[in-house]
């Protein structure tokens, strides 16, 4: 299912969202519980057994593609683009949100670091990374939040799999995908529902997405805004963009890595 044991992975998360957390503070700004929530889904795709990928060059056109719709969340792909080789971890602590470097706070595209595409708007990295299912034979993967909408009008492709990240939570608001799983169904899509920190359960449905080869994928992973940051702040609002700005909150995020 994945090319080293969980319980190294399991290993990795911790300290990628200890990273995360020391990141962001020393930054003084950037979405940390949104990074947060995605630690287990990006994790458990790229080190799928399946997924192929070459952090010495990075546009090797045999090359599986992540998409990062939900563009805030970008410190964790360059943590996690930094475990996997393609450039320092002490280069995302050094060139976060400064100029002339690859790591702003919201991402662009950059194959040299692993980085498909640039985002801003929310849901313009599905729609990108859907264009591209149609050019290519590899395996096109987006991570997305509710915004989603299963395309029912165009072309589907089946190397394209959607990984949407339901945290539940929006900038200043509650969100309920409502019967959107049902309505993907309904539109040609093969549908999964798990529990996106389940190593295992991420490891099946990623499986269950490649081994589909008629119809698009779509993942709905129900996750929890800031897991493993500071307990009394995850699932809530008012966080969103909001590191720990003082050595207080700092120490209250690093407790809540004891829970994950």
């Amino acid at each position: 299912m994945f090319k080293i044991p969980i319980t190294e992975l399991q290993n990795k998360g911790l300290q990628i969202r200890r990273d995360l957390i020391d990141l962001l503070f020393r930054t003084g700004s950037g979405h940390l519980d949104t990074s947060l929530s995605l630690v287990e889904i990006w994790l458990g795709l790229v080190y799928s057994d399946f997924f192929q990928l070459n952090p010495h060059d990075g546009a090797w056109e045999g090359r599986d593609r992540i998409f990062l719709s939900e563009g805030h969340a970008c410190p964790l792909q360059y943590l996690m683009n930094a475990d996997l080789g393609y450039h320092k971890k002490d280069e995302v602590f050094e060139g976060l949100r400064k100029p002339h470097t690859p790591f702003q706070g919201h991402s662009l595209r950059n194959l040299a670091v692993g980085i498909e595409n640039s985002n801003g708007s929310l849901g313009i990295g599905l729609w990108q990374a859907y264009g591209h299912a149609l050019e290519t034979d590899r395996k096109v993967f987006c991570i997305a939040i509710a915004l989603f909408t299963a395309p029912h009008n165009v072309k589907l492709a089946a190397n394209f799999t959607v990984i949407l990240n339901n945290n539940h939570l929006a900038q200043d608001s509650e969100v309920d995908i409502g019967p959107l799983p049902e309505m993907a169904s309904l539109y040609g899509w093969q549908v999964q529902r798990i529990d996106g920190h389940d190593l295992e359960a991420l490891g099946e449905a990623y499986n269950a997405a490649v081994s589909e080869t008629t119809k698009p994928s779509l993942i709905v992973c129900d996750t929890v805004k800031g897991k493993g940051g500071d307990p009394t702040r995850m699932a809530k609002l008012g966080s969103h963009g909001r590191p720990p700005q003082n050595d207080e909150e700092y120490h209250a995020y690093i407790d809540g890595l004891e829970r994950v």
